[in-house]
């Protein structure tokens, strides 16, 4: 048997050599009889390069609407579309630009992802921006586009003017993602330094938390956390109506019924809105920070802190709406929701024109109009926003909007 087997080994030897003998000798013989070959030079269709106009975009993007950075965008759009156009080799697609988002991730530029899709469907040849940090801080993201672009049957370029890189050049590959990762490291630093600073505040007790979402609240214009009182008979309404017996099904509806929005705007309340309301404790003037935590700098999803981080409590750190008797009552009914209660009938909402106004943004404290007012209920309005007088409401209603 190992007899036979040292045969094998000693045929395959042979073999090999056999093989790698006449490959030289090929070599050698190709090389002393002078063939004539004829070379026929590449057309490197594939390179947008060459094309004799190229079809250009751009790319720009700042992480907030702040007023400095506001000027930065406009400038980023106004410089690339008049660079693009003065260009006679180049021609305009379209310059693609995002306001308040983050280069950490894909998911909500949508001005981003479209330029991806026409990219797909052949309507780009070259992306300028700006830098590496305005099109991808996520260095796994920019590998995995910049791959795609240039697989694509007609390959699109990126050009980082502050580098002057072209990603279809042969040798950018591994100078793209050394500048990547430091556009990610970067990231991950003003990450967790922002992190930092809220944990600190946090720890002092100082709230950090919107108040566009939460009824019966809204913040002056110096952050100074305020009651609003017309809001505020509402959550009084559904606390008493919840103390009194009745199910947030049946206070969800009464709310619907008299047609009072939501602090979002919407006509129908859910029992899932009453529910909200009912847990939060910021009604009885309590903060609880740090309900929620971000995983991390990339995907930007929030979880609920179960016990995964500290959470920070400050107890009466802002003006109380419900009483803390009635609050610690409503928690301890909402951990016993089997348990038989007294019944009452729903208390109807008090008829009344209710007044939404916005909360946050460039229109704070605007007031929204209902288009399903009445003629006199829009006269209340006025009257009671001091838009016309008590005089102007009693003439023959040629008040209108």
């Amino acid at each position: 048997m190992d007899k036979l087997k040292h045969i094998k080994v000693d045929k395959w030897s042979k073999k090999k050599n056999v093989v790698a003998k006449n490959k030289r000798e090929a070599i050698r013989e190709a090389f002393a009889s002078d063939l004539q070959v004829e070379v026929i030079p590449a057309i490197n269709t594939e390179n947008p390069l060459v094309h004799k106009k190229l079809r250009v975009a751009a790319y720009c993007r700042v992480s907030t609407f702040e007023e400095a950075q506001a000027g930065s965008f406009e400038l980023q759009i106004q410089s690339y579309s008049e660079k693009i156009r003065k260009n006679s080799k180049w021609s305009l697609v379209d310059i693609y630009a995002d306001q308040g988002v983050s280069g950490t991730s894909t998911n909500k530029r949508e001005n981003f992802n479209r330029m991806l899709e026409d990219c797909r469907m052949g309507k780009i040849d070259l992306i300028i921006v700006k830098s590496i940090s305005r099109f991808s801080r996520n260095l796994l993201d920019f590998t995995s586009i910049n791959r795609e672009l240039k697989a694509l049957d007609k390959p699109v370029g990126i050009y980082i003017e502050d580098v002057n890189l072209n990603t279809l050049d042969s040798n950018s590959e591994l100078l793209l993602g050394l500048m990547s990762l430091i556009a990610q490291s970067e990231s991950e630093q003003k990450s967790a330094s922002i992190r930092w600073a809220l944990i600190e505040k946090f720890k002092k007790g100082i709230p950090i938390f919107p108040t566009h979402n939460l009824l019966g609240y809204t913040k002056s214009q110096f952050g100074k956390i305020e009651i609003v009182e017309e809001e505020a008979e509402i959550v009084r309404y559904i606390y008493d109506g919840y103390l009194a017996g009745n199910t947030v099904k049946e206070i969800a509806q009464a709310l619907t019924d008299a047609s009072i929005p939501t602090v979002m705007g919407k006509a129908t309340w859910s029992s899932a809105s009453i529910y909200s309301i009912l847990k939060n404790e910021k009604y009885c003037g309590d903060i609880l920070m740090q309900k929620t935590y971000t995983v991390d700098c990339f995907t930007h999803k929030t979880r609920k802190n179960t016990g995964q981080r500290p959470q920070y409590r400050v107890t009466d750190g802002m003006p109380a709406i419900i009483s803390r008797g009635n609050w610690d009552a409503v928690q301890k009914q909402l951990k016993e929701p089997h348990k038989r209660r007294a019944r009452a009938d729903i208390k109807p909402v008090e008829k009344k024109v209710h007044i939404r106004r916005i909360k946050s943004g460039f229109f704070k404290d605007f007031m929204v109009i209902n288009t399903k007012w009445t003629k006199e209920e829009l006269q209340e309005v006025y009257k009671l926003e001091g838009i016309i007088s008590e005089k102007e409401t009693e003439k023959d209603g040629r008040n209108e909007f």
